[in-house]
This record gives C-alpha cells, sequence and structure tokens, in this order.
C-alpha cells in the first residue's frame, strides 16, 4: 500500500508517512510533520529555526486490521528569533505530554456509556485509570451539552407534557425525582430529594425550569407531586400516571386473595398462593392453560370473582373509553361496581379512587403514561448497581443525564 493511502486511512493531514513496521501484535508507524516550521506559540512569529529533534514520541492510535497502532512522533525542538522562546513541535493530533491521540480518546467513552471503567479499559487494552481519567472529562463536558440540548427542545414544544417521578438512591431512605419531557422523550434533571420542600427550592436555583409551559404533568398520586405542579404549572393538566393507579387496584385483589385463603382447605390455599400471579395479568394475556387454572382459582370464592371481574373491567376502561365525557359516566359506573361488592378491603381502594377521579379521568384527555419514565429509572438503578452506587453527586447526575439521553450523545474528537 502507497504511503498517502496510509496517510489517508489514519486521517492525519499534518503528518506525512516514513516508515511502517509490523509486529506480532502491534503497528508501528513513523511519521513526521508535513511543514518545515511551526508558528511560535507564544508571540504568533513565523521566523523559528528548528534545532533538531530531541526523542522520539510513541503514541496510540486508533486501531487497524486488529492489530494496536502507534504513531512514532519526532519531538522537534525549535526556537523562536524575534522573542527567543524554546519550544517543541505542537501536534494537533495529540496534545502535549500525552500517549494517546485525540482519536483514540475520542472512542474510549463510547465503551464506558453503559458499562464500567474496567470494561471499557479491557476492550481497549487500555490502563483503566487512563480510561476514568478521559471519561471523567468528558462526561463533564457532554453531559452539559445534552442536557442543554434537551432543556431548548423541551422549551420550544408547543405540546410539552412533562413526567414526574422519583426514584430510589438508598430504599426507603433518600430519594431523588426524575423530571421528563414525554413528548421529545429525553431525560431533563435529576433533582435531589421528593417533598414539596426540595423541589420548591431546586426550582428557584434553576429558573429554567420554570419557564417551561407543559400542557400536562404526568405524575403518581403523591400529594407532594400534585400540589407542587398545580403551584408551578397551574395552567397544565393534571395526568395520574396510569401504571400506578392500576397498581392500587390489582393490589386491592391480592389482598383479597389473601383474605379469602384464610377459610379455604389447605389444597385451595395452596393452589392460590402458588398461582397468585395469574390473576394479577390481564385477561386478554392469558394463555390457554392459564386460563383453565384461572377457572379453577376463582371457583373457589364467589367473592374473589367479583373483585377479579371489578379488577378487570377498570382495564377495560382505561382501554376503551372513547372520550373524556364517556369515560367519566364509565368510571362512576365502576366505582358502584365496586360499592356492590361492599367488602372493607375495596371499600378502601375506592376511597383512593373517588378522591383521585379527575386526575383519574383526565388520562382520556391526553393519553400519556409515566411508561417511559419507568424504564429510565430502571436504567439508573442498573447504573447505580453496576457501579456499586457513585458517592461523588456531579459524576452521579452526569451519569444518569447521559445514559438515559443516550441518542443525544454526540461521540468524537
Amino acid at each position: 500500500m502507497h504511503s498517502h493511502s496510509i496517510k489517508d486511512l489514519l486521517d492525519l493531514p499534518e503528518l506525512n508517512v516514513r516508515t511502517i513496521q509490523k509486529e506480532q501484535d502491534q503497528v508501528l508507524i513513523k511519521v513526521a510533520p508535513v511543514d518545515v516550521t511551526q508558528p511560535c506559540p507564544v508571540c504568533a512569529s513565523t521566523q523559528t529555526i528548528r534545532r533538531g529533534t530531541a526523542y522520539q514520541r510513541k503514541v496510540r492510535h486508533l486501531e487497524a486490521f486488529g492489530k494496536r497502532v502507534y504513531l512514532l512522533l519526532p519531538a522537534i525542538r525549535l526556537t523562536c528569533k524575534d522573542c527567543r522562546a524554546h519550544f517543541v513541535w505542537l501536534y494537533d493530533c495529540v496534545a502535549p505530554k500525552k500517549r494517546y491521540t485525540k482519536a483514540f480518546e475520542a472512542t474510549l467513552p463510547k465503551q464506558a456509556i453503559g458499562a464500567t471503567i474496567t470494561h471499557a479499559a479491557r476492550l481497549s487494552e487500555t490502563p483503566p485509570t487512563t480510561v476514568h481519567r478521559v471519561v471523567r472529562q468528558w462526561m463533564a463536558t457532554e453531559s452539559v451539552l445534552v442536557q442543554n440540548q434537551c432543556a431548548q427542545q423541551a422549551k420550544a414544544s408547543t405540546g410539552l407534557v412533562l413526567g414526574i417521578d422519583d426514584f430510589a438512591i438508598r430504599k426507603g431512605h433518600r430519594y431523588n425525582t426524575g423530571l421528563h419531557d414525554l413528548r421529545g422523550g429525553t431525560f431533563l434533571d435529576v433533582i435531589p430529594g421528593r417533598t414539596i420542600a426540595e423541589l420548591q427550592a431546586y426550582y428557584q436555583e434553576q429558573p429554567i425550569w420554570q419557564t417551561l409551559n407543559p400542557v400536562a404533568v404526568v405524575m403518581d398520586l403523591a400529594q407532594g407531586y400534585h400540589t407542587f405542579v398545580k403551584e408551578m404549572y397551574p395552567d397544565a393538566l393534571r395526568i395520574a400516571d396510569r401504571f400506578h393507579v392500576n397498581r392500587y387496584v390489582t393490589d386491592a385483589l391480592q389482598t383479597m386473595r389473601k383474605h379469602v385463603q384464610k377459610s379455604l382447605s389447605p389444597f385451595a390455599k395452596a393452589d392460590l398462593k402458588q398461582h397468585f400471579r395469574i390473576l394479577g395479568k390481564r385477561h386478554d394475556q392469558l394463555t390457554n392453560d392459564e386460563h383453565v387454572i384461572l377457572n379453577r382459582l376463582l371457583g373457589y370464592a364467589s367473592l374473589l370473582r367479583q373483585v377479579y371481574e371489578w379488577k378487570e373491567a377498570f382495564i377495560v376502561w382505561y382501554d376503551c373509553s372513547p372520550t373524556y365525557a364517556i369515560a367519566q359516566r364509565s368510571y362512576k359506573k365502576w366505582l358502584t361496581q365496586g360499592e356492590a361488592i361492599g367488602h372493607p378491603i375495596i371499600e378502601t381502594c375506592l376511597k383512593t379512587m373517588h378522591n383521585w377521579q379527575e386526575e383519574i379521568c383526565n388520562y382520556h384527555q391526553l393519553r400519556f403514561t409515566n411508561a417511559a419514565v419507568e424504564g429510565k429509572n430502571n436504567k439508573i438503578k442498573a447504573l447505580q448497581r453496576r457501579h456499586y452506587f457513585t458517592r461523588n453527586p456531579a459524576c452521579y447526575k452526569q451519569h444518569i443525564l447521559l445514559e438515559c439521553n443516550e441518542e443525544w450523545i454526540q461521540y468524537g474528537s
């Protein structure tokens, strides 16, 4: 292969290839600058004198043909005639005193996102300390760019729908809140804490989120979130997340199942306990074998059958209400169906359903859920387990913003 072809492959226009030496697991390419002299970095004068080569730098470049590639760069000494400054030739492809080209370092973050530093170091055959240094520097700048792009998209959106949900740092003790753009599919920010005071304090520190104009905000039934959204975005439609609402009804069914078990025979009790997940599944998603098991389970108690039919009627209400007005009327019929069961367990659930009737029915004005938010929360949980958590709050936030907005990342030198 001709030297100019190899130069094109290397994508280093400032260098000329002199010799190529192939060894067992690496390729050594001796190069030299195309230019004869270089301007002075102090006074920018072009009147410089070459003083020879002090030594040769061995710099790692991008892999080629399954082998590691090293550039042998001459450390050329120069002197400026005007200001008498002494300096060494500065290459565009590699920073001073570095052993890796900028193009090679640009490939390391892509290997580290969604993985660990150890894994990325093993793939690139690079020391973990080097990978850690490069990735940390890249994350600090790229996370800001990604967040700004997502924020500008949300700000410019005419039909912005926000999603708010908490995720655990330490379950039962410490939580953060994620702010999401559901229509744009982006993770906007990590808010420390989940109480009203913590949310208000953060919004005062980050005025950009106050300028958003969402048409709706999707959240669970936590009173604190609804109070905060009503104060911060008074014109936004507050929608109770379908996943969280449906869980209240499913939990009521499982509580009823445990209550019914106590009065059954040992065989029936064991049968219900073994197949409790079948009761929670949607009826239209059951297999033929599961249908047989379900009929057997519901035959143990008429009360359990009533509650199961009530649960299925709620799923049908979510799926088949064509308009908001019809949804409101159908919802009242569903509440009446639950009241007819006349059991304290169901009445406890119905109390919540009565209190949040408006927010639950608002789903039929704008059909958005926090399903994508739950997916991002799972990514965050995986990140915390993979890294054994991250003690540095800034680095922790950068990881979340980049991994949850991976499609917005611009990898490159």
